[in-house]
């Protein structure tokens, strides 16, 4: 088996491999919670035949791979290969839908358009894109610290709205198609998921724990004609960026909401954290913020494990209270 250096040279001499291969990049620089040692090699392929370019030389010394998106909703511990979708980030209009301004746009309001997106294209980036021409639909992401692709993965849930209520289909990697030691075609594991909203659930997708890579996701989003109409769009978005600014949620370095909330149980993750009188508690330099429950923040020298021993207390804290048992939606790699 080759070395990871040796590895991430053999992707870079590739004459299929768009892309950039670095080595000893700390991860702490690519999480929004600001925790992670060291990856031996980060990849940022460019596109899909980079991407599984990737895929194929760790299979082919059976070395671990991480996939990492905006690094919004988890905390990396391990070294090894980490491959980044930040360069797979291109917005654009499906391509059977002519790209328009609205001055003389043919859409008329009420028609539903197609936005397609990279994996890691930055929700930000998505639902401003949206705004400049006059679609609607995606404002309730504005200020979602992540990418397309997590989106689609965790199926994102802002303000009552889903990821997969606004999904068109998605475009990913089957990694078992790809196999060691042969040409890269993209048409033999390339493989598009057409949405028809009964794969999904409360934040997972069809998705979760599949050997895939995700690389494209289309939005639908509905045509708003009229004057000024993207100045009232923008301006949506701004609000719910502000109510997540009034709501602490980029106080600190954070991954998001740590727990999901079971509505069935009856009560917010956060709340059952809070009754267990956990606000403000710390493991290290890790913190269960004062202004909400079901939040983690780095007050400054977080480690990936001092998170993990702060969700584990928590988790016994609510089971031993309530006898129920927080299910995390941050994912530890």
């Amino acid at each position: 088996m080759n070395s990871i250096r040796e590895i991430g040279e053999n992707i870079k001499d590739s004459p299929y491999f768009s892309g950039e291969v670095s080595y000893d990049v700390p991860m702490n620089e690519h999480t929004t919670m600001k925790v992670g040692g060291k990856a031996s090699a980060y990849i940022v392929p460019h596109d899909a035949v980079s991407a599984a370019i990737v895929v194929q030389e760790c299979k082919k010394n059976a070395v671990r791979l991480v996939v990492l998106g905006g690094g919004s909703n988890v905390v990396v511990s391990d070294d090894g290969i980490v491959l980044s979708t930040e360069r797979m980030n291109a917005i654009s209009f499906c391509s059977e839908q002519k790209k328009v301004g609205l001055d003389g746009a043919p859409w008329k309001s009420g028609t539903l358009v197609r936005v397609s997106c990279g994996a890691g294209a930055l929700m930000n980036d998505i639902v401003a894109f949206c705004a400049s021409h006059g679609l609607w639909g995606l404002s309730c992401f504005a200020g979602l610290p992540g990418t397309a692709g997590g989106a689609a993965y965790m199926n994102a849930r802002c303000y009552e709205k889903e990821a997969s209520d606004v999904i068109a289909s998605v475009t990913f990697l089957n990694f078992d198609k790809i196999v060691a030691n042969t040409d890269i075609k993209v048409a033999e594991f390339q493989e598009i998921y057409h949405n028809n909203r009964v794969d999904w659930s409360y934040k997972c997708s069809p998705f979760v724990a599949k050997n895939i890579l995700i690389v494209g996701v289309d939005f639908y989003c509905i045509a708003v004609e009229g004057k000024d109409v993207s100045d009232v769009i923008f301006a949506k978005n701004d609000a719910y960026v502000h109510d997540r600014i009034v709501k602490g949620h980029f106080k600190a370095p954070s991954a998001g909401s740590v727990f999901k909330n079971n509505r069935a149980f009856g009560k917010p993750s956060g709340m059952l954290v809070d009754e267990a009188g956990l606000k403000g508690f710390s493991v290290g330099g890790a913190q269960i913020t004062p202004w909400h429950g079901n939040f983690i923040i780095n007050t400054g020298t977080a480690t990936a494990s001092d998170v993990g021993k702060l969700v584990d207390v928590a988790r016994e804290r609510v089971r031993n209270m309530t006898g129920f048992v927080l299910e995390p939606e941050i994912i530890f790699i």
